[in-house]
């Protein structure tokens, strides 16, 4: 058979599956192809960057890798924002309610600014002494770099902050070209910059925390820019950023909150995680750091079928149609498993010479495939059910047991089993992600038996529908 006509005939199953009452099969499809463009230009532009810094020497991946976890702490803190947000955002498109989709998008700005800046002065004036309490262990020359890069890469958290809830809310609203456009903007002006202070001008890690910070600011103003535009389908105005709708707070808090504490304890546990890889030596944590930048580029494909879920699904829920937010659950985690095993048969014959870009240390190559191959193996079947169904329950309002369950699965995956695989019998890098998979496993379990039930339907009006 000709690829064309097998391309057909899934094309065909595709729609058969996917078309709906509320969604034709045209319209998910015209959704997902640029979710994964999308997805994709934000990692090869992060690889190309994390290759920039490598090239900076071994110390300077390794600062880098080590001052990420504490950004992504510190996004958790307002992360209750632009969760809750991108939900609501979602509920009332499919209630058709865009006067609500506008007062929601200009006050999640306008709090996000608030409580990012906040978080950010804490964070810039206590970076020496919170670098030396979490990593006190690690090389000197890589704490050095990491305190330099934290001070600029905070900088970066309020415009980054609010860029994430215009983006996350065009997703919502299943505008993808909105959000690619967004993506394209401040991804090539990151590769940009990250050139220019890199490798012109050779600041190393620092370098790479001032590129997002230029980045990421010019990227706000251009997402700002996009949701006044005359002529656009948001076209928002200045009240939208003023006037405030307790419901609509309230809503957003109360669905993003538990999110947030989730993300919260999640970086905490994984910056325990760090605490104990920072015993590894600095070739292994170089190593950590290429595999979980090269990763990326899975999570691609799978982060595009998450994003689609929590639309579509958000979508049904306000429109109150649960059982067909049930249904497509379904069906996303299926295709999510064939996306994830396309990925891995494409990206895997390809890895080595991608990690030719980051030129790593001879004895760290052999490290980081088996890293990625711990990693992308078990993706198909853990991380779809784990992951997948997670983004359609929290649009039902079940936003607090997924979180249990999410802090749960880390502690005993990464930090218990984590720790025993990768300090107790020295495993090294390795036993970082066994201890990640075991994480996984332990999430799909769970959430595969609570999509059987209705306790995940916490919507008023809709709890006691009966799914089909």
């Amino acid at each position: 058979m000709k690829v064309p006509g097998l391309l057909l005939k899934i094309d065909e199953k595709l729609k058969k599956r996917l078309d709906s009452e509320q969604f034709h099969y045209e319209q998910l499809r015209g959704m997902f192809l640029p979710l994964v463009l999308d997805q994709l230009f934000i990692f090869v532009i992060g690889i190309l960057s994390t290759a920039m810094v490598s090239s900076s020497g071994q110390e300077a991946i390794a600062a880098v890798n080590l001052v990420l976890v504490i950004g992504a702490l510190a996004y958790a803190l307002f992360s209750a924002i632009s969760m809750g947000v991108s939900i609501v955002v979602a509920r009332a498109k499919g209630s058709g309610d865009m006067d609500r989709v506008r007062a929601a998008i200009g006050q999640a700005c306008t709090l996000i600014a608030f409580f990012s800046i906040v978080i950010t002065v804490g964070l810039y004036v206590f970076s020496e002494p919170l670098i030396l309490s979490l990593y006190g262990a690690a090389d000197p020359l890589v704490i050095e770099q990491a305190v330099s890069y934290m001070e600029a890469y905070s900088l970066s958290l309020p415009p980054y902050a609010v860029f994430c809830v215009i983006f996350n809310s065009f997703r919502s609203l299943g505008d993808a070209k909105s959000s690619l456009i967004l993506t394209i903007v401040i991804n090539v002006i990151h590769l940009i910059f990250s050139y220019i202070f890199i490798n012109i001008l050779q600041l190393a890690a620092l370098g790479s925390a001032l590129s997002y910070l230029a980045a990421r600011g010019v990227g706000m103003v251009f997402a700002l820019i996009w949701l006044f535009r005359v002529n656009g389908h948001m076209y928002m105005k200045l009240k939208h950023f003023v006037r405030f709708d307790k419901s609509i707070i309230r809503e957003t808090m109360a669905l993003g909150v538990p999110f947030s504490f989730e993300q919260l304890l999640f970086q905490g546990g994984m910056l325990l995680v760090q605490r104990y890889i920072a015993q590894l030596t600095v070739t292994e944590l170089a190593a950590h750091g290429i595999a979980g930048s090269m990763f990326n580029l899975y999570y691609a494909f799978s982060y595009a079928v998450t994003a689609i879920t929590g639309t579509v699904c958000g979508q049904c829920v306000g429109a109150k149609r649960i059982d067909l937010a049930r249904k497509y659950t379904r069906e996303f985690v299926l295709l999510g498993r064939f996306v994830m095993l396309f990925a891995i048969l494409i990206i895997m014959p390809v890895t080595p010479l991608v990690m030719n870009l980051y030129a790593p240390a001879p004895e760290a190559r052999a490290t980081i495939m088996i890293a990625l191959a711990i990693g992308a193996l078990p993706m198909p079947i853990l991380w779809c059910d784990g992951y997948i169904i997670p983004a359609a329950t929290r649009t039902a309002g079940d936003a607090t047991f997924t979180s249990v369950i999410s802090l749960l699965a880390l502690f005993a995956g990464r930090l218990a089993f984590g720790y025993l695989f990768t300090i107790t019998l020295g495993l090294g890098v390795a036993g970082v992600w066994l201890g990640q998979t075991v994480e996984w496993l332990l999430r799909m379990i769970v959430m595969r038996m609570r999509l059987r039930t209705d306790k995940w339907i916490k919507v008023p009006g809709i709890k006691a529908q009966k799914a089909l």
